[in-house]
């Protein structure tokens, strides 16, 4: 990269230019790279596919943070503080375009940006929605750092990336950037791994949840007189579980990955709170003007025994009643996308295609179509947030539904945690199985679709299975915690 380059990038109004050092070989796994490279300071984050997907991310010490709750921004830049009002989406989009960088081929999805999550109830400033539940948790709305330093493992070809971004404001910003990437090379290759300090608690029984089971079923019964009055086909119902936690975040985010590996994992690790999620399932992502949604409905458990895991895959696909709801949410889909892609361009690519994971089978579709002229990653985010999955349909509807019946806000379940580059691509996903965890108290929430002919009490059921995965990771990190085997 030389100085005539940058400067036609400075021309062409960018403020932020990706310099990259690439390695082969290197044996680290994601872990050992987050515990050598990306813990380091109060914010640090681990996006990880692993063998599933393509790339996995690992970042920390964020050059600004961005953090929202009801219409009122805080935006954190070196040793500037702004306090700013109204739609957390807007504010996020102006911050980000005041860091541009350009799209140069040949590099990985993602070299920087905005990393951290929408909560549920940021579609409170893209819908008018009552204001009916208790916000129990106060968790932030929208809560973003801004990171210009990178570790990317790419799976596929076995290679890793350092990426530094270079100030095209400054005129040592090419040598800055190279000196950020020997600092990343030496903690990297010479350094030792650290994990981030976490109080020691003992486990506890203490357990909250939102909803007892009788409070739960006399909603689905509540929903199902909505759906037979036409209000809505299907509604996304949930519970929330929490208890005082006896191991460290990040302990019980290395036994889930075990347990359940997903290709929309991660870790974040914020001072207020921290977030252990194996999620699934993708909400949208923007790539170089192609968006794609990719809805998940339809379940069967995994057995283990060949014979019988067939039958459950043959079972799945030719379901007449789970095969209509699929559909449902597709065409759900289809027309969020219509309102942001370019007429014409929205296609189905793939349509219930069973996908395998630890546990369980999965039915999944692929919604994609062409980002339509003055439309950016914001404008989707818009159309689309929160999943159609993960609410019900129609969407709007269900959702004041779910405000009516759910007894406290959704906060980060199912909104959406990810990235959005700076150079305006964007992914990300939908969380469900995901742990929160505030104060050293762990809250895990999960739901089922209730339609017509739902029984209320296997409804509950059902959402207390969901959460199991999580429960299990764990207790095996607080099992390992006790015997000293692991930090607590």
């Amino acid at each position: 990269m030389n100085k005539q380059m940058m400067q036609s990038y400075r021309n062409q109004g960018y403020r932020l230019m990706p310099v990259v050092r690439t390695y082969n070989g290197v044996t680290l796994d994601t872990s050992e790279i987050y515990e050598r490279v990306g813990w380091q300071g109060p914010h640090h984050f681990l996006l990880e596919s692993g063998k599933m997907g393509d790339y996995s991310f690992v970042g920390g010490a964020p050059f600004a943070t961005l953090t929202a709750k009801n219409g009122q921004a805080h935006f954190i830049h070196g040793e500037r503080q702004e306090e700013l009002f109204g739609d957390p989406l807007e504010i996020l989009r102006e911050k980000m375009a005041q860091f541009r960088a350009p799209y140069i081929e040949g590099l990985p999805k993602f070299r920087g940006g905005a990393v951290g999550f929408l909560s549920y109830d940021t579609a409170r400033s893209i819908e008018r929605l009552p204001q009916l539940s208790t916000d129990d948790l106060g968790t932030p709305d929208l809560y973003f750092v801004f990171v210009d330093k990178l570790c990317v493992i790419d799976h596929r070809n076995g290679l890793l990336h350092l990426i530094a971004h270079a100030d095209l404001q400054e005129e040592d910003g090419l040598v800055q950037a190279d000196a950020d990437l020997d600092v990343m090379e030496q903690q990297l290759f010479h350094g030792s791994s650290q994990v981030p300090a976490f109080p020691a608690r003992m486990a506890q029984a203490d357990w909250q949840f939102s909803f007892s089971k009788a409070a739960f079923e006399a909603a689905v019964v509540r929903i199902q007189e909505y759906i037979g009055q036409g209000d809505v086909f299907q509604v996304n119902l949930s519970v929330r579980q929490g208890r005082t936690l006896g191991a460290a975040p990040y302990e019980i985010y290395k036994h889930l990955r075990e347990i359940n590996p997903s290709p929309f994992s991660s870790y974040l690790h914020f001072p207020e709170l921290q977030i252990v999620s194996c999620s699934p399932e993708l909400l949208v992502n923007v790539l170089q003007g192609e968006c794609n949604t990719r809805p998940i409905a339809g379940t069967r458990p995994r057995t283990g025994d060949s014979e019988l895991d067939r039958q459950a895959v043959e079972e799945l696909r030719s379901n007449e009643k789970e095969n209509a709801e699929h559909i449902m949410l597709v065409d759900l889909e289809r027309n969020d996308l219509g309102r942001v892609c370019r007429y014409g361009s929205v296609e189905v690519n793939e349509l219930m295609v069973v996908e395998e994971y630890s546990h369980v089978f999965h039915l999944v579709s692929n919604v994609r179509g062409q980002l339509g002229a003055g439309q950016d990653a914001f404008d989707v985010i818009r159309a689309t947030f929160p999943g159609g999955t993960i609410t019900g349909a129609p969407k709007i509807r269900t959702m004041e539904i779910i405000e009516e019946l759910e007894p406290t806000r959704r906060g980060l379940y199912t909104g959406s945690i990810g990235w959005i580059d700076f150079d305006g691509d964007m992914e990300l996903n939908i969380v469900i199985r995901t742990l929160q965890v505030q104060n050293g108290i762990g809250y895990v929430q999960a739901g089922a679709g209730i339609v017509i002919d739902s029984v209320p009490e296997r409804e509950y059921k059902e959402s207390m299975r969901k959460a199991k995965a999580l429960w299990v990771a764990i207790e095996k990190a607080e099992q390992a915690a006790q015997e000293g085997g692991e930090p607590a």
